[in-house]
């Protein structure tokens, strides 16, 4: 049986197994009582498992003495700024993000609208120990409450920090696939406001998900072949708790994770007008968000995987905008977490003000191939293992092992690390070829 996961990034599981639902309200009063009871925010995304977590989840929260401000389904962002709203002592988000359909979890946030640090996860962990009663002691039960305008503020958020005029002048036509997840509540809303023509793919959020929820070329061939056919200048895909964005060209080819944060860190970069500017990324994005980023003499800065690790360098450094290279932006002006919705803006805004496609901006961009493997372990004990035969066959070569070992040769750059959400480790590549990212991925 697949072991539950736990780390900063939240819980995740398989449901009814590895994720049973006691386990979930015991994770749920664990977090009320580690923040000492107060507001918390709930929701999750379209997996049809919500429903079942949401009651178990609430009650719980509400056991241990919480008051609950609960906005539904809906992205994982909105409940970010739903917590910054409120002014909320944190928030849990039933979501196993970009997981097959049978799994489940949930995140949890802090009083910033951020994932939960690895200190605060450290001072979080003790609790899970706990039963309830000791847990509650002698608190009164929380209030619960609805919250039913949160995407709509979230979207007003969005248009405070990013003038969108250009793009509601514009004749921009879009496709998105929303894959039944949150894209399919929070996209008609913020489209409707810009204005400018949409067509929505798999549009039901019934969280019966038309295709693997990973947003990686190999799972979006019906979007490809239906940009292909309709004329469209941009097509977007969300993963269902709608953090995630990657972007398809005119001609519907996939442009790439890591080059659809490129694209957005570009025009937030040619925009900014600070002098020291600063980008932060995770250790797995690829160099092309270093080149374009020094293109406006701003300085990269990695940090390990994970949103809290990035969030973390993002406020740390002051930085401009960062994210993850597997598609999410994170502009602090608008909020501390990857969010598609401001993603879908800039990339948007970059078109309608710029006049170029997407297929001419991205043609000016160094071309990089990344591949991606990985492998399934048993244990900590291997995964340690295989850590340290890597870093062994590889000394004496440039290193970095903030997360796991990240290794810089000549012809491109090697990383093994252990996943934090899923029982596998990590093997991420990347070169200027697919032969040669292949060849380093062969360990």
């Amino acid at each position: 049986m697949t072991k539950t996961i736990i780390s900063p990034s939240g819980v995740r599981g398989i449901v009814g197994e590895s994720l049973t639902i006691e386990f979930a309200a015991q994770v749920a009063a664990a977090f009320g009582a580690y923040l000492g009871g107060g507001k918390v925010v709930l929701g999750g995304d379209t997996r049809q498992s919500y429903g079942l977590y949401h009651a178990v989840v609430r009650d719980a929260l509400l056991g241990i003495g919480c008051d609950v401000i609960d906005i539904g389904q809906a992205p994982t962002p909105t409940h970010q700024q739903a917590v910054r709203h409120h002014q909320a002592d944190g928030a849990m988000v039933i979501t196993a993000s970009h997981n097959p359909i049978q799994w489940n979890g949930l995140k949890m946030m802090n009083r910033e609208g951020g994932f939960l640090s690895q200190a605060e996860f450290d001072d979080f962990k003790p609790f899970l120990d706990k039963d309830f009663g000791e847990l509650r002691g002698a608190i009164a039960p929380g209030e619960c409450e609805e919250d039913n305008q949160a995407i709509e503020r979230h979207v007003a958020r969005i248009f405070e920090a990013l003038d969108v005029s250009a793009i509601r002048k514009s004749t921009l036509k879009v496709l998105v696939d929303v894959n039944n997840g949150t894209g399919a509540i929070a996209d008609p809303i913020l489209f409707e406001k810009l204005g400018i023509q949409v067509a929505i793919m798999n549009g039901e959020p019934n969280g019966i998900f038309t295709h693997t929820p990973e947003p990686v070329k190999e799972n979006l061939s019906q979007i490809m072949n239906a940009m292909k056919e309709g004329g469209f200048d941009i097509g977007f895909v969300q993963d269902p708790d709608a953090d995630r964005l990657v972007i398809l060209d005119e001609n519907g080819h996939f442009i790439g994770e890591d080059y659809s944060l490129a694209l957005c860190v570009d025009y937030i970069l040619s925009h900014s007008d600070v002098s020291d500017k600063k980008v932060v990324v995770n250790l797995s994005t690829s160099q092309v968000v270093e080149d374009v980023a020094a293109r406006y003499g701003a300085t990269t800065h990695y940090t390990k995987i994970g949103e809290t690790h990035v969030t973390q360098g993002l406020r740390d450094l002051g930085a401009v905008v960062g994210g993850e290279g597997n598609g999410g932006v994170i502009y602090p002006k608008v909020g501390w977490g990857r969010d598609s919705l401001t993603g879908i803006v800039i990339a948007l805004k970059y078109l309608a003000e710029s006049g170029k496609s997407v297929s001419q901006i991205v043609s000016d961009y160094p071309t990089y191939v990344m591949h991606r493997a990985k492998r399934e372990v048993a244990s900590r004990e291997e995964v340690s293992q295989l850590l340290a035969d890597f870093e062994s066959k590889y000394q004496g070569e440039k290193m970095d092992t903030q997360d796991g070992v990240k290794v810089y040769l000549a012809d491109g750059w090697i990383q093994m690390r252990p996943s934090n959400t899923e029982p596998i480790v990590r093997i991420f590549t990347e070169a200027k070829d697919i032969e040669t990212a292949q060849r380093l991925a062969h360990l």
